[in-house]
């Protein structure tokens, strides 16, 4: 299953429903192949059969087939078939082999790559600035504090309606529950302004 953003994908990818229409594809799709509907008008006669066997079946299938360009020769290309692999719909994948498959092999390495690093492995192969860390350490500072606010505001607003149905409660002889949960919001009320007392701290520190 892709979850990346089609946008973001470096490679040329054609998303299609089950007639092969062409529903979407990356922004690299646009320099090798001419605008149409159907993804088989993109296809060569001699490719046209097992190129749609491909894509009425359920697995996974790569195979080279033969394709016609924005500048409408015939070329050959890796086809890569993932059905439902994109929110429902088919990804198809068309690879360029040619001279210039060594730079697409390492545009797509680099991919894979990000796709599996983590975090802190990314920030070192991109080569991120020490500033840009304190940056990105500042804006995380403050967005668990705004964050701290916002349950600290929760914590108020439940107290105050404890406070109006305070009374119905005790009548109906449950008075232990009201003070059960004030005692428990009043202790997360203390973690609250201490983890705020802390980022604070920390704030002024970077």
């Amino acid at each position: 299953m892709i979850s990346l953003p089609i946008q973001h994908i470096p490679v040329p990818m054609f998303l299609l429903n089950k007639d092969n229409e062409i529903i979407e594809f990356t922004p690299s799709v646009t320099k090798s192949f001419p605008p149409v509907q159907n993804f088989l008008d993109l296809v060569d006669e001699d490719s046209q059969e097992k190129v749609k066997r491909a894509l009425e079946g359920k697995e996974e299938v790569q195979i080279e087939v033969n394709m016609r360009t924005f500048s409408n020769p015939v070329a050959l290309f890796d086809f890569h078939f993932k059905p439902e692999a994109y929110h429902s719909l088919h990804a198809v994948f068309c690879y360029p082999i040619h001279e210039h498959m060594t730079s697409v092999q390492s545009t797509l390495q680099q991919f894979r790559s990000m796709l599996m690093q983590d975090s802190s492995q990314v920030n070192q192969d991109f080569s991120v600035r020490e500033t840009d860390v304190e940056t990105a350490k500042k804006m995380q500072l403050v967005d668990l504090q705004r964050h701290f606010r916002e349950m600290k505001t929760n914590v108020l607003t439940i107290q105050d309606l404890l406070s109006i149905i305070r009374s119905d409660v005790i009548e109906a002889g449950k008075g232990e529950y009201i003070e059960l949960v004030s005692t428990h919001l009043f202790d997360i009320q203390d973690v609250i302004n201490q983890e705020l007392k802390c980022l604070r701290q920390k704030n002024k520190v970077h």
